[in-house]
């Protein structure tokens, strides 16, 4: 009797296990493809059958015509709700919660509250998390804030910390124009970044000029597109006269490649 007992009670126990360890919100609704050298944005996209604005939307910080091999992809599974305000992302080896966040491009603070059962600080590969994708978001009528615009460094090319952004190729004291129409939400010094300024533009974007010489700007200042803001400085990041530029999507950091027009 105690031997069928132990029987049972280990019988229900791996049940209860299993019932715990499966996810309460189904499968998982996205995979990660490794960018192999020659492929493409658009050539992944149509192997996978999705089209380009869901695999944009599943990977907001991946700028489509620089994709390099090495890069990890979020594909949609076959079947997902692509509508759903929400996906569920399964963890890979290496991952955080800042990693994560970061690559979709929402708060940690928001994916947090979206996985309160779930130790922060010990993810495992394996692990379901809820992630809240926005659609995509349009931003159109903005502009290179310099002329003859040049990259020194794309978008996610380097890691600058917390400076998500470019660097743009500029002469010492060359003007900065504003990339479009807004109201001047800061304008001053910043640590690591010297002068700034940035602009609240509708739609709860921003832009951010960095590395600034001389600002002809205040905070609270109504400006319009291709006005003069700033003059171009020294910038620390790059040991030269450059622009450090940022393009944010409700204070989320994207790759400003995404959204204006396309340089070399």
């Amino acid at each position: 009797m105690p031997k069928l007992f132990f029987i049972i009670t280990a019988l229900l126990g791996s049940l209860l296990l299993s019932a715990c360890s499966s996810s309460p919100y189904g499968p998982a609704t996205s995979k990660v493809h490794l960018v192999k050298p020659g492929e493409t944005f658009y050539s992944i996209a149509r192997r996978y059958e999705v089209d380009l604005e869901t695999l944009s939307r599943f990977n907001p910080k991946v700028v489509p015509h620089r994709l390099k091999a090495g890069t990890e992809l979020q594909i949609p599974v076959e079947g997902a709700d692509i509508q759903s305000p929400s996906i569920q992302y399964t963890v890979q080896k290496g991952d955080t919660l800042s990693s994560i966040a970061d690559h979709f491009a929402v708060p940690l603070g928001s994916l947090k509250q979206s996985n309160p059962g779930i130790d922060h600080d010990r993810l495992y590969p394996g692990q379901k998390l809820i992630i809240g994708v926005a659609p995509r978001r349009a931003a159109t009528g903005y502009i290179w804030p310099i002329s003859n615009p040049r990259l020194i460094n794309g978008f996610g090319e380097e890691n600058w910390g917390l400076q998500k952004g470019v660097n743009l190729q500029a002469q010492p004291g060359q003007t900065v124009f504003a990339s479009k129409e807004g109201t001047v939400s800061f304008a001053g010094e910043m640590r690591s970044l010297g002068k700034v300024v940035i602009i609240q533009h509708p739609g709860d974007q921003q832009t951010v000029y960095a590395s600034c010489e001389a600002l002809v700007v205040k905070a609270g200042d109504t400006v319009q597109k291709r006005q003069p803001i700033a003059t171009v400085g020294f910038n620390t990041l790059v040991n030269r006269a450059a622009l450090h530029f940022q393009f944010r999507d409700r204070g989320a950091p994207l790759p400003p490649e995404n959204y204006l027009p396309i340089i070399e």
